[in-house]
């Protein structure tokens, strides 16, 4: 908990914004689909951040008000598409389209921007989300659905938050609504109108009853968080040793997060084994995969919903190596998709693999109990957020923060091809975890995104 001292930034204001037009009555409720219900209720967090006139050297205040002026203004437009951001969550499986309104929150930080690129630093920012402040934290509980923060620091930079409900939507549900809000903030709509959203709620698979969530087991105590960046050229290096390792007729078309994940986890479990002495810990990683191009026919970008799924790779040995956590990974990915397309639009096949991987991961904890790890990753990368572009040029840098225990969440690091990881272990295990020469020999522990700044946005 951040003391008055530590408090660098400071709310000025804050109002609810309703869309520019009243939602129809024949969609005041969405009903939302089993998908949707499976996600813990914390909202989740995007950052975004955009430099301001000469690169941070500037005053540019007069700008910025016009800047939240625009964007505000057209919040209230985009809200008419994205109508059930404006309303209210009543239940785990209902949205009442009310027109409450979105929350808008506007802030001051009393520092430079360059001072937060030069080491991002998770405590620092955490004041730029609209959930840390006394003010509006009780806000989600209240069934809001989404809260945005826009905060000015001194130089004139300019840091735009959300913080919505996982209830509703999902990374690429998000970053194809902020295109479509900068779209509409900057004037670049074809024709006047983006793309309309299609809210999919229950259509797909209906809600259901269930007896187990895993996000009962999201712990949050005693937790340390790290950022590690993998360049490009790293992650190609790790790609390359994977592959000359992978046994003869496996699959070697990894991915960029299955990759740096695998070295996470590896990474993670040794440093449990340091810390307990004990490598007999089973361990279950479930890992967070988007279902739109998945399934057949493929789903597109402004369907709107949690169109997103975990699949579960379990390890009994608790020394498990790169490759081994790699090649299961691996495997488990290519086990879902077959099963997703073969489902197709089929809400029975697609509740029963859902309630499958969760009885799956039910069976694993009540086999094990306190004895087992369990690691959760979920992955920003690939949706664009650097494209959200309010009418004065594209993020120095964007990021995202979790603080649940055991927790890998990524995104795509700024320059593209690489990734930002942050990371999330008991502290104990972070001390350990910090220092393993594999991982440093891939990663680099919380460099500098300032340099990377080379074109600065003008507001």
């Amino acid at each position: 908990m951040n003391t008055v001292s530590d408090q660098k930034v400071h709310i000025i204001s804050s109002t609810a914004v309703e869309p520019s037009s009243p939602t129809p009555h024949r969609l005041r409720t969405l009903n939302l689909s089993l998908l949707d219900q499976l996600f813990p209720t914390p909202l989740a967090h995007t950052l975004l951040f955009y430099a301001g006139c000469g690169g941070g050297g500037g005053g540019g205040s007069s700008s910025n008000e016009s800047l939240s002026r625009r964007m505000r203004a057209s919040l209230s437009q985009a809200l008419t598409d994205f109508y059930p951001l404006a309303g209210r969550l009543t239940s785990s499986a209902r949205i009442d389209c009310n027109d409450e309104g979105a929350y808008w929150v506007e802030a001051r930080a009393d520092l430079r921007l360059a001072d937060v690129l030069a080491r991002p630093d998770g405590t620092l920012l955490s004041q730029f989300l609209p959930s840390s402040h006394p003010e509006t934290s009780p806000l989600a509980a209240m069934g809001c659905l989404l809260t945005v923060q826009i905060t000015t620091f001194s130089c004139g930079g300019v840091a735009v938050a959300t913080c919505s409900s996982h209830k509703l939507m999902d990374a690429s549900s998000m970053a194809f609504f902020l295109r479509s809000w900068s779209a509409r903030c900057a004037g670049r709509l074809e024709g006047g109108r983006a793309p309309p959203p299609r809210f999919l709620g229950d259509s797909l698979v209906r809600a259901k009853e269930l007896p187990f969530m895993l996000s009962d087991y999201a712990g949050m105590e005693s937790c340390a968080t790290r950022r590690f960046v993998f360049e490009g050229s790293k992650i190609s290096a790790l790609k390359a040793e994977a592959v000359r390792s992978a046994k003869s007729g496996e699959s070697t078309r990894f991915t960029r997060v299955e990759l740096v994940l695998s070295l996470i986890v590896r990474c993670a479990l040794a440093a449990s084994r340091s810390v307990t002495g004990s490598s007999h810990h089973p361990t279950l990683l479930r890992q967070m995969v988007n279902l739109r191009n998945r399934m057949s026919p493929a789903l597109r970008e402004n369907d709107v919903g949690n169109l997103a799924f975990g699949i579960n790779i379990l390890c009994e040995n608790g020394e498990s190596t790169f490759e081994e956590l790699l090649s299961n990974i691996r495997k488990e990915m290519v086990s879902f998709t077959k099963g997703a397309e073969a489902s197709g639009s089929d809400s029975g096949e697609l509740f029963s693999i859902a309630c499958g991987s969760i009885g799956k991961a039910g069976d694993f904890f009540s086999k094990w109990k306190e004895e087992s790890r369990f690691y959760r990753c979920s992955s920003l990368c690939g949706f664009r957020f650097y494209d959200v572009d309010f009418g004065s040029g594209k993020p120095a840098w964007v990021t995202c923060l979790s603080r649940m225990k055991n927790f890998v969440y990524m995104v795509d690091a700024k320059g593209g091809g690489g990734i930002d990881a942050w990371v999330t272990l008991d502290w104990r295990d972070m001390a350990v975890f910090e220092r393993d020469e594999e991982l440093l020999a891939y990663a680099a522990p919380n460099p500098s995104v300032a340099h990377r700044v080379m074109h600065p946005s003008r507001f």
